[in-house]
């Protein structure tokens, strides 16, 4: 019996179940930072709807619509991120990590 080491492409192991746990905690630690940038943009859209309105109730309406949804969408971000932390102080789960049990 002849024992070889195997071949990988381009010298790299095949991705794992590990793999997957690596990507999703860097996506969620993107989050926060993700939703902060998508408020500010929104932020700024609505004010220049609003200052190039000039005067039309239906696109000053379109931007007050704008800077409504940007503030709730915030308020939703921020509100989830509490209650995680909320469960995860009433139970002793860490909710905000990802771990798969026996996968390194």
């Amino acid at each position: 019996m002849v024992f070889t080491t195997p071949a990988y492409a381009q010298g790299e192991p095949p991705a794992t179940l590990g793999s997957i746990v690596v990507i999703l905690k860097n996506i969620i630690q993107l989050l926060a930072p993700a939703a902060a940038i998508a408020f500010f943009i929104m932020l700024l859209v609505g004010g220049f709807q609003f200052l190039t309105s000039g005067g039309d109730p239906k696109a000053v309406g379109a931007a007050k619509n704008t800077l409504t949804y940007a503030v709730i969408g915030i308020i939703l971000v921020v509100a989830v991120w509490l209650v995680l932390l909320l469960i995860q102080n009433i139970t002793n789960v860490s909710v905000t990590n990802v771990d798969l049990p026996g996968v390194n």
